[in-house]
């Protein structure tokens, strides 16, 4: 499968690392695509970059891990109707940081970062994923403590299958479905608690389990 990254940051790049370790083929779209050769010599035959449209087009999946304020900019440059029909991984957190560190949450209940990014792409299969987690333990997440669990929303049933399979080859081995994309807030605002954790305690390798029993 082809998969294309809009984000040349640390989340593309794990995430893509991930991807091709399955046997996927990844792009990463950059409007800088240079800064992503170490990246390609990491990574392998199966990796290449190019501009945000090229990674769109090319990605039978898209994902979407730009930061907040580039989010919107790096849909409109990729061409909108590259992303007709396909699942979207928004692995986005809405942030401000307009008053410095740490960030708060920039969206509203019902006005969601995946719910707005679902809007823009309404052709699209908008999948919240990944947003909850440190960038380097979005593969291979277990810790010593157990683990985590992945939390997803989007409205597409089989999109979320194929997300949950993906996500399990990554090592994650329970993800949890929390309903349509409007679910996204919650997602977001879980996302927000990790900051805080982590600024508090200057520590990023924390991760959420929901225990049932």
């Amino acid at each position: 499968m082809k998969i294309g990254i809009l984000g040349s940051g640390t989340v593309g790049q794990q995430l893509g690392l991930g991807f091709i370790r399955l046997g996927h083929e990844v792009k990463i779209g950059s409007r800088s695509a240079a800064k992503l050769t170490d990246w390609i010599n990491q990574a392998g035959v199966k990796a290449s970059a190019g501009s945000p449209a090229e990674a769109s087009k090319f990605g039978d999946i898209v994902v979407l891990a730009t930061s907040w304020e580039g989010t919107v900019n790096a849909i409109n440059i990729a061409c909108k109707e590259n992303f007709s029909g396909k699942i979207l991984i928004d692995a986005t957190n809405p942030l401000d940081l307009s008053q410095g560190r740490p960030p708060r949450i920039a969206v509203s209940p019902g006005n969601s970062g995946g719910e707005q990014i679902q809007k823009l792409l309404p052709e699209a299969k908008v999948v919240k994923a990944f947003n909850i987690i440190s960038a380097y333990i979005m593969i291979k997440p277990k810790r010593e403590e157990g683990d985590p669990d992945l939390f997803i929303a989007g409205n597409d049933s089989e999109a979320k299958q194929k997300v949950t399979s993906l996500a399990k080859g990554l090592g994650w081995k329970c993800i949890v479905d929390m309903g349509d994309i409007s679910q996204s807030y919650w997602l977001e605002t879980l996302a927000m608690m990790w900051i805080y954790y982590g600024f508090k305690n200057n520590s990023w390798s924390h991760a959420f389990k929901l225990l049932k029993k």
